[in-house]
C-alpha cells in the first residue's frame, strides 16, 4: 500500500485512475479545485488548490509526504514548476499525464521549423531535457492555451524534468476513449451525425492516429506509481484507427450506413470528424511493451464501445 496523491481526479480518465488505485489498495489523496463532485465519499483524502494559481498547491500540500504523485492538471511549464515547488523532495517519484499532441508537428508554433517526428514517434523524438520553456507567454489566458494546447504540455514536460527534486515519469497519454464520461464528445461525435443521418467530413488523405481505452490508460498509471521507471512512455494501443474505423465501429452497432464526405481542406467545417487529420499522427509502443504491458489492440476493443453507445440511447 502506498501513498498516492493524485492532481485532478474528478472527470472521466481522472476518476477512472482514482478508482483504479483505490482497488489497488493505495492510499489516495485528491487535490482539485472543490468544485466537481466525485463517486468515492470517504475512501479519499481531499486536499483543495487551483493549480493555476500561484502559491496554491504549495499551500495545500504543505507538510504532506507521498509515496508518488500523478499530475493529471498540468497544462504548462508555470504549472510544472509550481508543482515542483509544491513537493519539493517529499514525493517519491511524480508522473505527469502528458499527451500524444506533443509529436503533433503542425503544433510547433513556439518553435519554427518543428523538430523532425516520425508519423509515428518514438519516445527519444522529443527529449523534455532538450526542449526549452517560456514563462512569460501568456499561459494564464484560455483562449492562448485552448490554441497551444500541445505546446503548454510540451514546455510543462522541459520544466517539470528540469526543476524537480524527485524522478519524473512522463506518461505521454495516445487519444482516450471510453463509453462512459467521455466529456470529449470525440466518437460520440460519430455516433450522434450516422444515426441522425448527417455527414461526418474528413480529410481526402486521411491519416491514422493512436488511441488507448481509458482503462488501460488507468491501470498503466497506477503501476507506474509504484514502479522505478522515469523517462517517457507512449501510452497506447499497439495499433492505430482513423475516422473511417468510428463510422464503420457506428456502422456494425448500429446497422446504419454512414455517410462520409472528403475533403481537401475542411479546416473549420462543423462536421470534420475529431480524428481526422492530414498525415498520420500517432505513437510507437515498443517502450510500453518491454515494462510489460501489452494492452488491446483497438480493433478489439472500439467494436465494443460503439455498442455501449447505441444501447446508451
Amino acid at each position: 500500500m502506498a501513498d498516492i496523491c493524485v492532481v485532478g481526479g474528478t472527470r472521466f480518465f481522472g476518476k477512472i485512475l482514482v478508482r483504479e488505485l483505490l482497488d489497488r489498495g493505495h492510499r489516495v489523496t485528491v487535490i482539485t479545485r472543490g468544485r466537481t463532485a466525485d463517486p468515492f465519499g470517504d475512501s479519499v483524502r481531499r486536499l483543495r488548490a487551483d493549480v493555476n494559481q500561484p502559491g496554491e498547491l504549495a499551500a495545500a500540500v504543505a507538510g504532506e509526504r507521498f509515496d508518488a504523485v500523478i499530475h493529471q492538471m498540468c497544462y504548462t511549464p508555470i504549472a510544472a514548476l509550481e508543482a515542483s515547488r509544491a513537493f519539493g523532495d517529499r514525493a517519491g517519484r511524480i508522473i505527469l499525464t502528458s499527451t500524444v499532441e506533443v509529436y503533433n508537428t503542425d503544433t510547433f508554433r513556439w518553435r519554427v521549423p518543428a523538430p523532425a517526428i516520425s508519423a509515428f514517434a518514438h519516445e527519444d523524438e522529443l527529449d523534455p531535457a532538450k526542449y526549452e520553456y517560456d514563462t512569460d507567454l501568456p499561459w494564464g489566458e484560455l483562449s492562448y492555451l485552448e490554441a497551444n494546447y500541445g505546446e503548454g504540455k510540451r514546455q510543462a514536460e522541459a520544466a517539470l524534468v528540469r526543476s524537480a527534486e524527485v524522478p519524473v515519469m512522463i506518461a505521454r497519454v495516445a487519444h482516450v476513449l471510453a463509453a462512459e464520461g467521455d466529456f470529449t464528445g470525440r466518437f460520440r461525435f460519430h455516433h450522434d451525425r450516422i444515426t441522425a443521418g448527417e455527414p461526418v467530413v474528413v480529410h481526402k488523405r486521411h491519416g491514422r492516429t493512436s488511441l488507448v481505452h481509458a482503462a488501460d490508460a488507468a491501470r498503466f498509471l497506477a503501476w507506474a506509481a509504484t514502479a522505478e521507471v522515469t523517462g517517457t512512455v507512449n501510452v497506447a494501443s499497439p495499433d492505430s484507427a482513423g475516422p473511417l474505423d468510428m463510422c464503420a465501429a457506428v456502422e456494425r452497432a448500429t446497422g446504419l450506413t454512414a455517410t462520409v464526405i472528403e475533403k481537401d481542406d475542411p479546416a473549420g467545417d462543423p462536421a470534420l470528424s475529431p480524428f481526422s487529420f492530414p498525415v498520420d499522427f500517432g505513437v510507437t509502443t515498443t517502450r510500453l511493451a518491454s515494462l510489460g504491458h501489452a494492452f488491446a489492440p483497438v480493433a478489439e476493443w472500439l467494436p465494443e464501445l460503439a455498442r455501449t453507445t447505441a444501447q446508451e440511447q
